[in-house]
């Protein structure tokens, strides 16, 4: 995500996200047994911070009637070492949306590394939450050159490729929370899903790559760049989630709960209500600038002005949208992992 808190103040539409997923963090942490010496809460995913601020708070405010005033409560925020952990900290310190106004007891720590792997203790973790953050791939697993994500390519070996590394980095997440997780303990998800019949967010992401392909085009990046580019994201089907606990890669942990909805479209409806196409631009341009800028600019050869190239293609993408207003039609995935307690 791009850095110095872009992404806190341009992901409107992932706060709309994870809105159908809160109260099924509300209710497990109504619960989950919660009964030792301190309350783990892990945060997979945590990007700048801004969308984990009400859910946190919700889950702290819901625990801590069950375990009294004294009890302390550890907020573990996992992401990539190249993080903005420092804009998630100003945050949590700083803004009064912050989970720590007005509640005692609480402390906050995270820690830069891939949640595909181990990154908390055994046993450590009564609650957990991901939200906008499951459908990012641990690496790109092919080149991908006819389209900025692979899930959209052509060419069927390289979809093929996308889903296998999906499948592997799935299992890897899995069995990562079966042994960070005490007996009892839910962990609620909210991410990119696939739809019945598509995959969805297909207007979205093409108009990001053709306004890519564009400012190629214009000179401002070479086409040998271009071909580089492949964002390590894409949605997984029901059948891709219910894998690993179907075929055994996956013990002590139940799926309690799993839907696949279509998701919101919060800047749809402010259009709805302005008409003001230019700002429907401006807003999913920023968005996807925040979201995938800085992937798609890695590909980019040493040297290169990335700020600028990025401003180029933000701007590129803003008129497209103007040009030719639509709803996005996408899909996420709410669900519910238990661990199982040991009988």
């Amino acid at each position: 995500m791009q850095g110095g808190g872009f992404y806190n103040r341009n992901s409107a539409l992932q706060a709309a996200n994870l809105g159908s997923a809160l109260p099924l963090l509300v209710a497990a942490a109504g619960e989950v047994p919660a009964d030792g010496a301190i309350i783990g809460i892990a945060d997979y995913g945590v990007s700048q911070g801004r969308n984990s601020m009400a859910p946190v708070a919700a889950a702290i405010d819901t625990l801590r009637p069950r375990i009294g005033p004294d009890r302390p409560i550890v907020v573990s925020h996992v992401d990539l070492p190249s993080n903005d952990f420092g804009s998630l900290f100003t945050l949590i310190d700083e803004d009064p949306v912050s989970y720590l106004a007005g509640r005692a007891q609480v402390y906050p720590n995270a820690i830069g590394r891939s949640h595909f792997g181990e990154v908390l203790p055994h046993g450590s973790v009564d609650l957990g939450w991901s939200s906008n953050a499951l459908h990012w791939m641990s690496r790109n697993p092919c080149p991908v050159p006819d389209h900025g994500w692979g899930v959209f390519s052509a060419d069927p070996a390289v979809r093929d490729a996308i889903d296998a590394q999906l499948d592997a980095d799935w299992a890897n997440f899995l069995q990562a929370r079966s042994r960070e997780m005490r007996g009892g303990a839910r962990l609620i998800c909210q991410f990119m899903g696939r739809g019945p019949d598509s995959h969805g967010f297909e207007w979205m992401a093409n108009a990001f790559w053709q306004s890519w392909v564009d400012t190629a085009d214009a000179g401002l990046l070479t086409h040998a760049e271009l071909a580089r580019i492949s964002a390590p994201s894409a949605g997984r089907s029901v059948a891709q989630i219910e894998a690993p606990f179907r075929d055994g890669r996956v013990s002590g942990l139940s799926l309690v709960d799993l839907a696949v909805v279509q998701a919101p479209d919060p800047y749809w409806a402010a259009f709805e209500q302005s008409g003001d196409a230019a700002q429907l631009g401006r807003v999913w341009a920023d968005m996807m600038r925040a979201a995938n800028g800085p992937s798609f600019a890695a590909a980019l050869d040493p040297g290169r002005d990335r700020a600028a190239v990025l401003d180029a293609v933000t701007e590129r993408l803003a008129a497209r949208i103007a040009a030719d207003p639509q709803q996005n039609r996408s899909y996420n995935v709410i669900l519910v992992i238990e661990a199982v307690v040991a009988g």
